[in-house]
């Protein structure tokens, strides 16, 4: 286990979904100093619309695309739970498997995406934000149902905030004037999901990321809908 408790533990479906969503906040907390590690779910063996793309070969390059990424973001830890790309289930043993990384990094922050989408939504994006929240709460504050993590020495920890990010309803600004540039370069990393010219995204998360800033005085922000997590059951 850990001595030190990190900042944030971000849990990401696919590999590339942190950097679309909050590698500009990312960029800031660990330039504070802050300790920032990465969970990513699913293998990302489907993540293409090339049918002559072998699952495995596509695995293994996305998996060298988060690390880099990850390395340009200042985050030294990232952690690939490898479960089948589109395919993630709502199951105890893997609310069980969130619990025991809850309780190794004893995170302050845990970020995912937001799972309440409307509409068109990746299903792997709703199944992973439901069941972070759900780990975080109720589920991290009720020892009994974790008495074999309890066993093997880890203890009750309790996060202080969620953020989703992509969210349905934003409450919260993060200024990410200083570190879209770091954004792009640790996106640009993740040349198998770039179906336009780059210069697109450029274009699109410039637009995205000036509108989130809207109401402050920050030039370019990445927006979340936070949570204060309860403390007791």
């Amino acid at each position: 286990m850990k001595d030190n408790a990190v900042y944030m533990l971000a849990f990401s479906p696919h590999p590339v979904d942190t950097e679309w969503g909050i590698a500009g906040t990312v960029a800031s907390l660990t330039r504070q100093g802050k300790e920032v590690v990465y969970v990513i779910a699913t293998n990302g063996n489907t993540g293409s619309s090339n049918p002559d793309m072998k699952p495995e070969v596509l695995e293994k390059i996305r998996q060298g695309e988060q690390l880099a990424a990850a390395k340009i973001l200042g985050v030294n830890e990232v952690i690939f739970l490898r479960h089948p790309d589109l395919g993630l289930e709502y199951t105890l043993d893997f609310r069980k498997e969130i619990l025991r990384l809850l309780m190794k990094y004893r995170p302050q922050v845990v970020a995912t995406c937001d799972p309440y989408q409307h509409y068109f939504s990746n299903r792997d994006h709703r199944v992973l934000g439901q069941l972070v929240m759900d780990s975080v709460w109720p589920a991290a504050l009720s020892p009994n149902t974790y008495p074999d993590l309890l066993a093997e020495g880890y203890q009750l920890h309790r996060v202080k905030e969620v953020w989703l990010w992509a969210p349905q309803e934003p409450n919260f600004q993060y200024d990410i004037s200083d570190t879209f540039d770091i954004k792009m370069k640790a996106f640009a990393c993740h040349k198998t999901q770039q179906g336009e010219p780059f210069s697109e995204f450029i274009r699109m998360f410039t637009e995205r990321a000036t509108a989130a800033a809207k109401g402050t005085d920050y030039k370019m922000a990445e927006s979340f809908h936070r949570l204060d997590v309860l403390q007791r059951l």
